[in-house]
């Protein structure tokens, strides 16, 4: 893997999390202080980010070490001189749609809490390896659940892109159940770190919990040439 390769994965991860916190770029740089251009620099990979600037992302948009821990294993895949052949960087998929405005029964005494998952973060996946992502979800609040679905959140086509499907429906559930959500997911062509990002939606992808008071859900695997 090649340094610019480094900057184009991990400044796309950056991107994709702060889209699915529905943050738009100048709210970014006013909240961290960071000049909007160096942060489109930095998403577009242009710019190599500082470690105070992804710790910042991770902190603020609720990824707790996610792009921390990507960085150290891309870095580290830079050192061990592997390449990815240019097939693998033109490699084209559907876009994910983003959540719009909120679902017509979004309440603010609604809770969703992340209690249980499978597939821990960095985990090492094959290239192109289809695997199954379980995520245990408690209603937390005093409002029952209804035809929810954990969708995918950020844009495709970038590099390293995990696929999956567009959303996951979430069974029905009572305030203080426990329900899980399956998905199976496809590691990328190209090795190195990669997360997908969701939230919960309505079946038309709007958001019940909007903004930054509610951190997405992702997946983080490392994919390798071969296990």
């Amino acid at each position: 893997m090649r340094p610019a390769q480094v900057r184009s994965l991990i400044g796309s991860r950056m991107r994709e999390l702060r889209e699915a916190a529905g943050v738009p770029l100048t709210r970014a740089a006013n909240l961290s202080g960071w000049d909007k251009g160096h942060l489109s620099r930095v998403e577009r990979g242009h710019t190599k980010p500082s470690r105070e600037l992804i710790e910042w992302y991770d902190e603020s948009f609720g990824a707790g070490s996610a792009l921390v821990n990507q960085l150290v294993e891309l870095d580290a895949a830079v050192r061990a001189g592997k390449d990815v052949s240019q097939r693998d960087l033109r490699r084209q998929v559907q876009p994910m749609l983003l959540g719009g405005s909120v679902p017509v029964d979004h309440h603010p005494d609604d809770r969703a809490e992340l209690v249980g998952e499978s597939v821990p973060d960095g985990t090492r996946v094959a290239r192109d390896q289809q695997f199954e992502k379980t995520w245990e979800l408690r209603n937390s609040g005093e409002r029952p659940w209804r035809d929810r679905w954990l969708t995918r959140q950020g844009a495709a086509a970038t590099p390293g892109w995990m696929r999956s499907p567009r959303s996951a429906r979430i069974p029905d559930a009572v305030p203080g159940q426990v329900v899980t959500v399956r998905m199976t997911l496809q590691a990328p062509s190209q090795v190195g770190a990669s997360t997908a990002y969701f939230k919960v939606t309505d079946d038309a992808g709007r958001l019940y919990y909007p903004g930054l008071e509610s951190p997405p859900i992702y997946c983080t695997i490392f994919t390798v040439y071969e296990l």
